[in-house]
């Protein structure tokens, strides 16, 4: 797989002001004269202003193309459709929509390429990803120890007024000292203090569900060998008592939060660091995604963007809940933020609901399970947000009409959430038949409880990466054994099936970014590429392309909310969509994750716009047809 994050590798020509110069180098003065379709005005303009990028009303028509426009069961494909301002006007074949034309029409030819509806992430997580981007950027894929060393300091070299080394995502951590795998270094705090000896330094496990830090950080939090546990989270401590520096789950949340008060402000989170993270999202065909797990000033970021305009994705967020801070001012922060939530809405950003943290991840027996973990005593794994303050705030966000959105390891978690919502359902004037109140990632669910999504009107959501053969998934084999793998994990064809409310995401930045990763292996249940060998139940448990695409567009705008705005291409809906370099319903269904993204056009302006536009666009040799004056935009050799 990929990185998780890097944005070196982002391509988009619309951000590049390097990038532009050829497009006035190679157009001619009749191509400079016509260079008037959203993807050349955008290049050719030399700005990076996002109200630049639109078509001011007219209508574009895209033709010669393979449209798939979506839907869970007809499948429909089409040849062309016209665009008028930022939506979809009409769909049909190329010659109905050349009808279209007029003396200053602006036409597309697509060159037969294959155009699906803009794709949408249902679980993504942008804010850390601008924690991690904007501070010491780890991938735990590919990050040497050398590397690190290397990474921090350069990071205290360029940012001495810093007043902590912050970063992520390192390895699984371990509580027993063991190794980082990717560093061959101790899961300790040792190991930043050699580097980091006079700040408090931080780093996030990959999981997101524990943290590395130094002395230092531990002296300034005021965590020692006395220091009680904090509800929800734990101080791993060595045998002599005294803390690793290892912190599971609030425990991070400890020092974390101290860090958070030295975020910059919202302006430059927005302009800076938002809006370069949006755009790397742009280039995997995406316009929408759900940030479910927003901290406040993060709110106010999109906000201030969304007002002028100058957002790429649309955004539908979930607030942390208050319970998932340990600081009073954090709480304080998370209440407010819920309780007034409707003041950070805009055209494109949602406030949908509140998101609760009920266990831990699916390695290491943090998970909560139905049944017990193997060679255990009959335990059962940790909560981190108690059962009762997920059912106190399950009645008093949905009385608010706010989804409650909870982030479930372990089957019995899960089953929590069920259980809450039948109960909710009982008590008069409840909202929970229309809100679908939500199971995050649906990673585990026992076979008596696959139907009662469906039955309660209860949300599933998948976060389908984590499939067959993978390190991570023979973790969770020692911990659950192989039954409860293959047959309790990730049951996303019965679910569907039994006709529940369903959705897909990736969890990033958790899990690499890449949509097509998580088609793939919705389908094959296999690792990304492998053509052969064990699958997860892919026989019970695996999804046709169809679906996983259907998920990917039509599912995940209904869970957003915005089924009647954007998720197929139709006319009258938003003209959110992504060109593509093959057709994914062609080619092996192994070969699925090789796609790349031509463009991606958000509300008919275009918001990525890949470099390979120098090899395929020809503008200053254009052909086409321009009987009646039509201006013909000929977008090249291959597109």
């Amino acid at each position: 797989m990929n990185k998780r994050l890097d944005l070196s590798v982002s391509d988009n020509v619309l951000e590049s002001p390097q990038r532009r110069h050829f497009f006035r180098a190679s157009a001619g003065a009749a191509a400079a004269a016509a260079m008037v379709t959203p993807i050349a005005k955008a290049v050719a303009s030399g700005t990076t202003q996002r109200t630049q990028t639109g078509i001011n009303g007219k209508t574009v028509l895209y033709v010669n193309g393979k449209i798939y426009q979506g839907g869970k069961d007809s499948q429909a494909w089409n040849e062309a459709f016209a665009v008028t301002g930022d939506r979809f006007s009409k769909v049909g074949t190329t010659d109905e929509i050349l009808k279209l034309r007029t003396p200053d029409t602006l036409v597309v030819d697509l060159r037969g390429h294959t155009v699906l509806p803009g794709l949408i992430d249902d679980h993504m997580h942008p804010e850390m990803a601008v924690e991690n981007q904007f501070n010491v950027n780890v991938d735990e894929l590919s990050t040497t120890w050398d590397g690190f060393k290397a990474l921090v300091k350069k990071e205290m070299r360029d940012n001495p007024h810093k007043e902590w080394v912050f970063g992520g995502n390192l390895d699984y951590l371990w509580d027993d000292g063991s190794n980082i795998l990717m560093f061959g270094q101790p899961s300790h705090k040792k190991i930043l203090d050699e580097l980091i000896p006079d700040k408090p330094a931080f780093f996030w496990e990959c999981s997101g569900h524990a943290a590395l830090v130094n002395s230092k950080a531990l002296e300034v939090c005021g965590i020692t060998k006395d220091t009680p546990d904090p509800k929800g989270g734990h101080f791993v401590r060595d045998e002599n008592g005294e803390p690793t520096g290892v912190l599971r789950e609030l425990a991070a949340n400890v020092a974390w939060e101290k860090w958070i008060e030295t975020l910059p402000s919202v302006q430059e989170l927005g302009d800076k660091q938002l809006k370069p993270i949006f755009s790397y999202i742009n280039s995997f065909g995406i316009t929408s995604v759900s940030e479910v797990w927003s901290r406040e000033k993060y709110g106010r970021a999109y906000k201030y963007l969304d007002d002028k305009d100058d957002l790429t994705v649309r955004l539908a967020v979930y607030i942390t809940a208050e319970v998932d801070f340990v600081t009073e001012k954090m709480k304080k922060t998370a209440f407010d933020y819920i309780y007034n939530h409707k003041d950070y809405n805009g055209k494109q950003v949602k406030i949908l609901g509140v998101k609760y943290i009920l266990d831990g991840a699916a390695a290491g027996q943090t998970a909560v399970v139905v049944e017990p973990y193997e060679r255990t005593n009959g335990y059962h794994g940790p909560w981190r947000n108690t059962p009762e303050q997920f059912k106190e705030g399950l009645a008093r966000y949905d009385a608010m009409g706010l989804c409650v959105y909870a982030h479930c390891a372990g089957d019995g978690a899960a089953r929590l959430v069920l259980d809450s919502v039948e109960e909710l359902r009982k008590q008069p004037g409840n909202n929970a038949k229309q809100l679908k109140h939500r199971v995050a990632h649906v990673a585990m669910v026992h076979p008596d409880d696959v139907d009662r999504f469906a039955k309660l009107g209860v949300h599933a959501e998948f976060s389908p990466v984590f499939w067959y053969d993978m390190a991570a998934i023979r973790i969770v084999e020692q911990d659950i054994g192989t039954h409860r793998v293959h047959k309790y994990m990730y049951p996303m064809k019965p679910i569907v099936d039994s006709g529940a409310s369903v959705s897909i995401g990736t969890d990033w930045t958790v899990t690499p970014v890449n949509p097509w990763f998580a088609i793939e292996t919705a389908v094959t249940r296999r690792g990304v590429g492998l053509k052969e060998g064990p699958t997860m139940n892919a026989e019970e448990h695996a999804v046709p392309l169809e679906t996983a695409v259907w998920m990917y567009t039509q599912a995940n705008a209904d869970s957003q909310q915005r089924g009647e705005e954007i998720g197929s291409i139709t006319a009258g809906k938003y003209a959110d969509f992504a060109v593509i370099d093959q057709n994914i319903f062609d080619v092996p269904i192994t070969d699925v994750h090789k796609t790349k993204v031509l463009s991606t056009v958000l509300g008919g302006r275009d918001v990525y716009l890949s470099s390979r536009v120098e090899d395929i666009l020809e503008l200053g040799n254009l052909t086409g047809d321009y009987e009646n004056n039509m201006t013909f935009s000929s977008l090249g050799r291959n597109f």
